[in-house]
């Protein structure tokens, strides 16, 4: 805890003459000068010119941000200039990463233009070249955050709470000691201010933040912590993390400037109105039971729209409703999940959601090829149909899905399967072909007959594979070739055996089995696939788990690196009492 204080205290230091807000500024006001140098320069001059004239702006401005902003980093200046000009085989690349605002970038300029970097050729600084660079920069930042994540689960300051099939951290959250530390120099530093008491609701903390975090809803209805929050006209960003609230409670939206709303855990019983007067935001999320109106459309820069129902209540003769036509209006939409409502078909040649990578919480009735054929860059697609009734429809709808040319995560949900009897739609026809770029597929209730997976294992990218709740139905399952599997979820499936060969998975890394309680066995194949690390038995037949430690106390023999995961929720009941 110290040394992570120490740490922070001494990169304080380095700004003690230099404000937040001052250094963002004069970086913003430096990028905006160079740019405009550089393209007057450019338009008029040949290729070696301009590459004389690009070094020649940033030469100017480095001397302005040296003379502002380069206070004690001249030892790392000399630090980066030797490991960028001493001799390598190799191209050397260097990174700079620390706070914001110490210097990173006043530090790149610097000694881009010192002396002891002039040899570099005029090839290398192409604006290609620097492009290459960038894009193999980028990629090694991504490998050095994975390993930082790591390091900080390995130190316990970070708590994973759930992890992503391909094994990486998909929930997490930062220990409670840490924690205190982090909510004590956001508000310092501005960066956001944490409302969990009224105490912290009415002290000069609020003022000036940008971001706010609500751990408490009930706050919003105390008249000198919601006066607190309205007095604050610079709120940039709004979360609302407290417990689900039933009730109404007096939500403060009166930040023109905000550009984020989370409110899921808050129910609106009406729309709220104030918000088509933030034309600024760009994520909205709530909790609202009616239907959008067309004015939604106002929020033109909105580019993640996310709304949940408190309650559903379906009858076997309700249609569901549909989102307003205007909704098509909403070019920057990215993310779009409404539940409980269908996109209509577009009613003009130019209606089109060509950003639009996510769509979930429709029906199959949104599966048209009117629908479809206009978001033609889509990812990730849900479908969700409450009623068994509907099950045909929804497998009927696949076949559009080939419109689809870039999906790569589908999942199918029927919320009430009828388990009493089975179920068998039209199958999919040449799955291999028109769903060729899919890597995630989910199903859930739909009831087919396990001879359909065939068509399933024949996806050439197919990595995860999640059965719920009679996605498929019979006691047997004969396993065809899943080349690129790499974890497979079985839960609630009345399977009761099923037969694969060698080389059905080879490439699978996990497998997880939940509720099947008439599986009483494994294929003897699982043991010998090289690639599995890991295998969870939830709540299984005692036969099964019986086999699972079995085949742990194998492959220890064997000393391979593997695991055997056990959980039962009769075990968890006796821990609760």
């Amino acid at each position: 805890m110290k040394a992570v204080e120490r740490e922070i205290g001494e990169a304080t230091c380095r700004l003690e003459d230099v404000t937040l807000e001052e250094v963002v500024k004069e970086e913003i006001d430096l990028s905006c000068e160079t740019e405009k140098k550089i393209k007057e320069q450019l338009s008029n001059t040949s290729l070696s010119e301009q590459e004389d004239a690009t070094a020649t702006a940033l030469s100017r401005t480095n001397r302005f941000s040296h003379e502002k902003k380069m206070v004690g980093l001249d030892d790392d200046k000399r630090q980066v200039a030797t490991l960028l000009t001493r001799y390598s085989k190799q191209l050397e690349l260097v990174s700079i990463i620390g706070m914001a605002g110490i210097g990173k970038t006043s530090l790149a300029e610097e000694v881009y233009a010192d002396p002891m970097a002039k040899h570099l050729s005029k090839a290398e600084t192409t604006v290609e070249c620097w492009n290459k660079v960038a894009d193999t920069e980028y990629s090694l930042i991504i490998d050095a955050d994975e390993d930082l994540s790591k390091e900080l689960v390995s130190n316990n300051i970070v708590l994973v709470h759930e992890r992503s099939p391909a094994g990486g951290i998909k929930t997490c959250s930062v220990h409670s000691a840490f924690w205190h530390l982090c909510i004590r120099e956001a508000k310092k530093k501005k960066f956001f201010h944490v409302i969990n008491s009224y105490a912290n609701g009415v002290t000069g903390g609020v003022e000036g933040q940008q971001r706010l975090c609500i751990h408490n809803n009930v706050l919003f209805g105390i008249k000198n912590v919601y006066e607190s929050m309205e007095s604050t006209s610079n709120i940039r960003s709004l979360l609302c993390t407290g417990p689900h609230h039933q009730y109404p409670v007096p939500t403060c939206l009166s930040f023109s400037l905000l550009r984020i709303l989370e409110a899921l855990t808050i129910r609106f019983y009406k729309f709220p109105n104030e918000v088509l007067k933030l034309v600024k935001l760009k994520y909205l999320a709530f909790t609202y039971n009616g239907e959008l109106p067309a004015s939604i459309s106002k929020l033109w820069e909105l580019q993640y729209l996310i709304v949940h129902k408190y309650l559903s209540i379906i009858s076997s003769r309700a249609r569901r409703p549909y989102l307003p036509m205007e909704i098509w209006d909403m070019q920057e939409l990215r993310h779009l999940e409404v539940m409980g409502s269908d996109l209509p078909d577009p009613n003009s040649e130019g209606a089109h959601l060509p950003n639009l990578l996510t769509l979930s919480g429709i029906s199959a009735h949104s599966c048209t090829k009117k629908v479809l054929g206009r978001i033609p860059n889509l990812k990730k697609l849900g479908i969700q149909t409450e009623l068994a009734l509907d099950a045909a429809e929804t497998s009927c709808c696949l076949d559009h899905l080939s419109r689809l040319y870039r999906l790569e995560s589908l999942k199918c949900v029927i919320v009430n399967p009828n388990t009493s009897s089975q179920v068998v739609p039209v199958a999919p026809p040449a799955l291999s072909v028109s769903w060729s770029s899919l890597k995630r597929l989910t199903l859930r209730g739909l009831g087919f007959p396990w001879e359909y997976m065939s068509g399933i294992a024949q996806l050439p990218n197919l990595e995860v594979l999640k059965l719920h709740c009679y996605a498929f139905q019979g006691p047997e399952w004969v396993v065809g070739d899943f080349r690129q599997l790499k974890y497979l979820l079985l839960e609630d499936i009345d399977l009761e055996r099923w037969d694969s060969s060698d080389d059905c998975f080879p490439l699978l890394q996990r497998l997880t089995i939940q509720h099947c309680y008439k599986l009483k066995e494994l294929p003897s194949e699982i043991g010998e696939i090289p690639t599995l690390k890991m295998i969870e038995l939830v709540d299984c037949n005692d036969t099964l788990v019986a086999l699972g430690k079995q085949l742990l106390s194998e492959q220890e023999k064997h000393g391979n690196v593997f695991q055997v995961c056990i959980k039962s929720s009769q075990d968890d009941r006796k821990l609760k009492s």
